[in-house]
C-alpha cells in the first residue's frame, strides 16, 4: 500500500468519528481487506489513546464523567449502556472509560468510609482493580458491574479481551509461518529453541540454511500480525530488527496485514518487508559446496 493511499485511509477513519466504522471505511476503500482496515484502525486508536489518556484521566474529568454516569443511572433506573455511551460521547476507549470509573468508584467508597472511621484514606490497588477488570462479578455494585462488562464487551482495541485476541491472532500467524516453512522443507529454529541456546532478543524463525528473495539473503523471519506502518515500522527497527541483522545477518519481516511500500527501503542493509512468505524463494544448494570441497582436497 502507498503512503498516500494509507493517510487517505487515516483521515477517512478520523472523519468518521465512531467506534463502529468498518461498513463506512469498506465502502470507501473496497480494495482493502477488513482485516487490514482493522490493523489500521486499531494501530491509530492506540496512539489517539496515548495522546489523550491525561487529558481524560485528570481528576476533575473523572469526577465529571462518574456523575453523569450517576445522574443517568438515577433517571433511568432500570437502563444499562450508560458509560458506554459517555465513553463514545467525550471519544474514550470504553475500556478505559469503564478502568477510570471503576477506580474512582472504589476510591470514593474507601474515602466515605476513612471520614466515617476517622481513619487516613488508602487507595484501591491497581492489582485489585486489574482483578475487578478481568472478572466484573467481583464488583459488588450490579449496576456498575454490567456497565463495566459492557464496555470492556465493546471495545475491539483497548482491554483484557482485546489484548486475549491480539495475542492470539499473533500465535496464530506464528503457526502458520512454521507450517509453511516446514512444508517448503525448510528447517529452523524457533523463538524458545533460540532462548534455550542462550539468546536474548531472537527473531519467531532462524533458518539453519539462508535462503535468497529477490538476490537478497534471508537468515531470519519475523512475523508480525498486523499492517506495517510508519510509527509501528521505525519502533520495530530500534527495538528488534537492527539486534537481529547484528546477531544473525539480513532477514525477512512479515506484515500480514500489509505494509507502506515506501517502508521496505532497507534491503540493501538486511532488512526485507513482505505482507506473505515469497514464492520466489532460492535455495542453496549443499552439492555445490559438497563438489567445491572435494575438488579442494583432490587438488
Amino acid at each position: 500500500m502507498k503512503l498516500s493511499y494509507y493517510k487517505q485511509i487515516i483521515e477517512k477513519y478520523r472523519q468518521i468519528k465512531k467506534r463502529d466504522c468498518f461498513a463506512e471505511l469498506s465502502a470507501s476503500f473496497p480494495d482493502v481487506p477488513l482485516g487490514t482496515l482493522i490493523s489500521i484502525v486499531a494501530q491509530e486508536h492506540q496512539r489517539k489513546v496515548k495522546k489523550t489518556y491525561y487529558f481524560h484521566a485528570a481528576p476533575h474529568k473523572i469526577a465529571d464523567y462518574y456523575q453523569r454516569y450517576l445522574q443517568k443511572v438515577e433517571k433511568s433506573k432500570r437502563g444499562c449502556g450508560f458509560l458506554l455511551q459517555i465513553a463514545d460521547e467525550v471519544d474514550l476507549s470504553p475500556a478505559l472509560m469503564a478502568k477510570l470509573i471503576l477506580d474512582h468508584h472504589y476510591n470514593t467508597i474507601l474515602v466515605q468510609n476513612s471520614k466515617e472511621d476517622n481513619k487516613v484514606a488508602e487507595s484501591i490497588s491497581k492489582v485489585k482493580i486489574s482483578e475487578l477488570l478481568r472478572n466484573t462479578f467481583l464488583i459488588q455494585d450490579k449496576q456498575l458491574a454490567a456497565e463495566v462488562r459492557m464496555c470492556i464487551l465493546a471495545d475491539r482495541f483497548y482491554g483484557s479481551i482485546s489484548d486475549v485476541i491480539r495475542n492470539c491472532i499473533g500465535q496464530e500467524h506464528e503457526i502458520k509461518l512454521k507450517e509453511e516453512l516446514t512444508q517448503l522443507g525448510f528447517s529452523f529454529l524457533d523463538e524458545n529453541q533460540l532462548r534455550d541456546k542462550g539468546y536474548d532478543k531472537t527473531p519467531d524463525i532462524k533458518l539453519d540454511i539462508p535462503i535468497v528473495v529477490d538476490g537478497h539473503i534471508i537468515n531470519w523471519i519475523e512475523s508480525k500480525a498486523s499492517f506495517g506502518d510508519e510509527e509501528r515500522h521505525k519502533e520495530y527497527l530500534r527495538d528488534q530488527y537492527w539486534s537481529y541483522c547484528n546477531r544473525f545477518g539480513p532477514g525477512l519481516v512479515i506484515y500480514w496485514s500489509g505494509y507502506i511500500e515506501e517502508l521496505n527501503n532497507c534491503k540493501e542493509q538486511g532488512i526485507v518487508i513482505s505482507d506473505s512468505i515469497p514464492t520466489n524463494i532460492t535455495c542453496m544448494n549443499p552439492d555445490i559446496l559438497i563438489k567445491k570441497t572435494y575438488a579442494e582436497k583432490v587438488l
